[in-house]
């Protein structure tokens, strides 16, 4: 059994944040450009409330600008990830796979949303598909902190809404991960 201890501090955040941080729990936290958190409203052209409607952008791959395929983004941004080099980079980028597999990153997030299932309105095709969503995008933010020298302003984004309970579903700007931002969904506010 692979021990998460190996890996740099930057990498064990994303572990730890699959072993035990919130996902969707509440609203997306807004953050303002000096890190702070705000709780203010979050509803943009850019914004999903309902899950139904954001998973359906998220799968749309014909979107017209200024709005892009997420997962094309994605892989762009997956290009800048450069291949392991070195000894102990290689050996920490498997030793990272084989610690995916034995943990099971997919199952860990189809646990968490599974409690959440009735109240986020998810059917278990959808419950899955979101668990596949968030447990891969965390896999490639890690390895990006695994394998880049500089954090990387796109994974880095990502984690943040994750880390404020959005999901990012959508891209709209340009056609690559350096020019644009992301389409987020947020669970509703509650009414008082």
């Amino acid at each position: 059994m692979t021990s998460k201890e190996i890996f740099p501090v930057n990498v064990r955040e994303i572990i730890d944040y699959i072993e035990h941080g919130d996902v969707l729990k509440g609203p997306y936290l807004s953050v303002t450009h000096d890190g702070a958190v705000t709780g203010t409203a979050f509803e943009t052209q850019d914004s999903f409330t309902n899950l139904e409607e954001a998973l359906i952008f998220y799968q749309e791959e014909d979107v017209e600008p200024p709005c892009y395929f997420l997962l094309d983004i994605t892989a762009d941004a997956l290009g800048d990830i450069p291949p392991a080099s070195g000894e102990e980079q290689k050996s920490l980028d498997r030793a990272f796979i084989l610690y995916e597999e034995e943990q099971d990153f997919y199952g860990m997030m189809k646990k968490k949303l599974e409690g959440q299932a009735p109240e986020l309105g998810l059917k278990p095709d959808q419950l899955n598909h979101l668990a596949d969503i968030i447990s891969s995008d965390l896999f490639q933010i890690a390895r990006a902190r695994l394998l880049c020298k500089e954090p990387h302003p796109y994974f880095e984004e990502m984690f943040n809404i994750y880390k404020n309970q959005g999901l990012p579903v959508g891209w709209v700007g340009g056609e690559s991960a350096s020019e644009g931002h992301f389409v987020i969904y947020s669970r509703p506010r509650q009414e008082r």
